[in-house]
């Protein structure tokens, strides 16, 4: 089957320079109380009325500036979704087993007698041929793209720096094209069953519609030509976007049947 983007959610993200000027605020309409919040913040909290709200808990999918944060995968854990975001491959340090770790003051380390962790970008060096899988697809313009994948589950050592925190349990997945010589990306990834070929191929192209909804709503529909200054009505604008590319979304997946790229697993 084809997917889509559809829009089910947004929040204006605000500096903290606004957030602490109450008079800007008030000028702007901002809502009482509202405190500072990250973008990974938001995004939980958005995901969180989006579950209430009864949508689908599918994957997650983010980019690094989201896949990168520790607190963020940590809170998609605890709201019990799978995800499949991507990482910096040379800023987390991994084991590809576990290590002994020791309770010292209510927080775990790892012993002195552990081997020495590596970054992502080495532990996907040094996987054996074994592990790689050549992938192939069909993208939107009709054209045949060739990869290889490899997936291994690592522990992290983020979870040690929270009070009875322990090693974080992921799956490490890379997408490596044969000539290239480096990684186009690299992954952490939660599943609820063991990873294949054709659900990380699927995955890690996915991303594809969510940068064609913006792409199309700032193009076509003036999602970004706001000018305004005020909290109602930037966000009465974003669902105006959202509304009018529904519209045109179901418009078109009537009129034609097979509209999307088709990620295969071969």
């Amino acid at each position: 089957d084809g997917l889509v983007a559809a829009p089910v959610g947004g929040r204006l993200y605000l500096p903290q320079k606004w957030t602490e000027d109450r008079q800007r605020c008030i000028a702007a309409g901002v809502p009482p109380g509202l405190a500072f919040a990250t973008k990974s913040q938001i995004a939980v909290a958005l995901l969180e009325e989006a579950l209430r709200d009864g949508v689908g808990p599918g994957p997650v999918l983010a980019d690094s500036a989201y896949g990168d944060n520790f607190e963020f995968r940590a809170e998609l854990r605890r709201l019990q979704l799978e995800f499949f975001v991507q990482v910096t491959g040379s800023s987390h340090k991994a084991w590809i087993s576990p290590v002994e770790t020791k309770l010292k003051f209510k927080r775990r380390y790892v012993s002195a007698s552990a081997p020495a962790a590596q970054t992502l970008a080495e532990i996907a060096t040094d996987l054996a041929e074994a592990h790689w899988k050549s992938c192939s697809w069909k993208a939107a313009d009709g054209k045949t793209r060739r990869t290889r994948l490899a997936w291994i589950k690592v522990y992290l050592a983020h979870g040690l720096r929270k009070a009875g925190g322990d090693l974080e349990e992921a799956w490490l997945v890379v997408d490596w094209p044969q000539d290239d010589a480096e990684p186009y990306h690299y992954y952490l990834a939660e599943f609820k069953r063991p990873p294949t070929k054709a659900r990380c191929l699927g995955l890690s192209r996915s991303r594809w519609h969510i940068e064609q909804y913006f792409q199309r709503a700032k193009d076509d529909l003036g999602l970004d030509h706001f000018e305004g200054r005020s909290w109602r009505g930037f966000h009465h604008h974003l669902a105006l976007s959202a509304v009018a590319y529904l519209f045109i979304l179901v418009v078109y997946l009537r009129a034609k049947k097979n509209f999307s790229c088709d990620v295969g697993s071969g």
